[in-house]
């Protein structure tokens, strides 16, 4: 479950949304100031972080937190910041909706005292675009599947338009269009909604009519290079003839000869090499 303070909240995008909704309702702060005490930031990576993969405080990329540690260490004390912290105020609480790296370096760095931010004004619907169209600039650029994975939150948040999704996430609208009828599809069946990848599984075992777009196979790809990187790091296999006996052994011949097609050279290059 993912943790803010002693409370929990819903596993899924919409569950959480209804959490925080709920939460919403409460006191609002009287103030808000520039400067927070880390303890006051809460997270909510299930609603906010839209990247893949986030741990704990909504932590992707533990070298880059260990990047900004050192230049926080760097600094004297009483000058180790970062860029301001977007927060966005939830009842009495203060949510990170962009910093989740920089709060996570502040705590590594042992900082003490408050830390600045800045806070988002609008509604819930708009801070959740506004997560995701502020990932799409920072120095960690987002993967087709995690823009596809932004989209399908707004698309399930129903607050935007096909154009203010597209824009916010970084997909086509042709892409926003093909989620929207998924998401009513899985309306009318009454079943829960999960992650984007979830529904297209659901799409395929009951060949429902969900158009594949480009983006779905490069986010497709993205996961198979992923799964390549994890198992055998980031260099190609050495022994490249071993390697390609090994995946015609898994997967069986025809798919063997469906990736040789696909990487022997047309025979446009064939002439090109001729001279």
């Amino acid at each position: 479950m993912t943790t803010t303070s002693s409370e929990t909240m819903p596993d899924t995008f919409s569950g959480a949304v209804g959490w925080l909704r709920a939460k919403a309702g409460q006191e609002a702060p009287t103030t808000k100031p520039r400067r927070l005490p880390l303890g006051r930031i809460l997270v909510a990576p299930t609603v906010f972080q839209v990247r893949t993969g986030a741990a704990a405080g909504g932590v992707t990329e533990p070298f880059h937190v260990k990047a900004l540690q050192q230049a926080l260490e760097a600094k004297p004390e009483g000058r180790r910041v970062l860029d301001r912290v977007t927060v966005y105020a939830i009842g009495d609480s203060a949510y990170c909706i962009d910093g989740h790296h920089r709060l996570a370096a502040y705590r590594a760095a042992k900082v003490k005292g408050s830390v600045p931010v800045e806070w988002f004004e609008g509604s819930l619907a708009e801070a959740i675009a506004e997560a995701a169209q502020r990932n799409q600039k920072v120095k960690l650029p987002m993967t087709q599947s995690e823009r596809l994975e932004a989209a399908w939150r707004l698309v399930i948040l129903g607050a935007h338009s096909k154009r203010k999704t597209a824009e916010a996430s970084g997909v086509s609208e042709r892409t926003v269009a093909s989620m929207r009828a998924l998401y009513r599809q899985l309306m009318e069946q009454e079943l829960e909604v999960g992650s984007y990848l979830e529904a297209l599984r659901w799409a395929k075992a009951g060949e429902n009519d969900i158009e594949y777009t480009d983006a779905m196979r490069e986010a497709r790809i993205d996961r198979y290079v992923k799964g390549f990187v994890k198992q055998f790091g980031p260099r190609t296999p050495t022994h490249a003839e071993e390697f390609a006996e090994a995946v015609a052994k898994w997967a069986g011949s025809q798919f063997a000869g469906a990736v040789a097609s696909w990487l022997a050279p047309s025979d446009d290059e064939d002439e090109e090499t001729d001279f």
